[in-house]
């Protein structure tokens, strides 16, 4: 019996551990690579070129990957793009706000977006885009650091205290680098204004504003943020694209039944 339950055990392990060097291999694609060789995925995982093969072909049996035959890369398939609709659909708030998000485009003539926290990350899940020829641009989809720009130090500034010191210990390990202290001690004043502005922080040339989406609970799920080239940014504007940016945050924190958001 005893034999029976460690061979059982054994084969969890080495079903684990298979688990877990397929998503290592899936951690790899991202916006900006959205194909890989298995030379390039051997080069960041160093796992050999027989597992690696393995695996992608167990993927794409069930659509989850697909090879292109003539270079020989390996995408994403159908299957992801089902799971992320199902999960598209379950960030409702997305719906909310795009009515909201359009009219800010609108009476800024700049580019709108929302982020929401991921692992220590950021990820843009709804944009307007700015009609004018220069403008910024960001993608849905795409992952950029918590600590730089306006967007993920609101999301750093009102996620709970516990959540952001995980952030920020795991950021820290991540880049010993990082100035800790410089950014709690931007967050601190971020919570007192409500709003974070900043001006080339993550892109040369750009600026960005930012406020806090709470749900009902009083909970912190998002940041809203209007950005563009930082030519267009006077400092008589910055306070007219505040006062927008939160009557916006206001207009939809209260759909989503969060009545105390024009006190933030």
């Amino acid at each position: 019996m005893n034999k029976y339950v460690n061979t059982l055990k054994g084969g969890d392990n080495k079903l684990i551990k298979a688990i877990d060097k397929m998503m290592s291999i899936l951690s790899l694609y991202s916006m900006d690579r959205p194909s890989l060789s298995i030379s390039e995925i051997q080069k960041e995982t160093e796992y050999p070129k027989s597992t690696i093969f393995r695996i992608l072909n167990t993927l794409e049996k069930r659509d989850y990957i697909k090879r292109n035959p003539d270079n020989h890369r390996y995408s994403l398939d159908f299957q992801f793009f089902r799971l992320g609709s199902i999960v598209q659909n379950e960030l409702d708030f997305r719906q909310v706000a795009l009515p909201i998000m359009e009219e800010l485009s609108k009476s800024t003539n700049e580019t709108v977006e929302i982020n929401i926290i991921d692992d220590i990350s950021r990820v843009c899940v709804e944009k307007i885009d700015s009609t004018q020829d220069v403008r910024n641009f960001v993608r849905v989809g795409e992952r950029r650091p918590l600590y730089l720009g306006a967007s993920g130090k609101v999301l750093l500034a009102f996620v709970n205290e516990k959540e952001r010191e995980r952030i920020l210990t795991a950021i820290s390990e991540q880049n010993s680098n990082i100035d800790v202290k410089k950014i709690k001690e931007q967050i601190t004043s971020i919570k007192e204004k409500g709003y974070c502005v900043t001006r080339g922080e993550r892109v040369t040339g750009s600026y960005a504003v930012s406020a806090p989406v709470f749900d009902h609970t009083g909970n912190m799920i998002a940041s809203l943020t209007v950005a563009g080239p930082i030519q267009r940014l006077s400092e008589e504007y910055v306070q007219t694209l505040v006062n927008l940016l939160q009557q916006s945050t206001s207009k939809l924190n209260e759909q989503l039944g969060y009545f105390r958001s024009k006190v933030i």
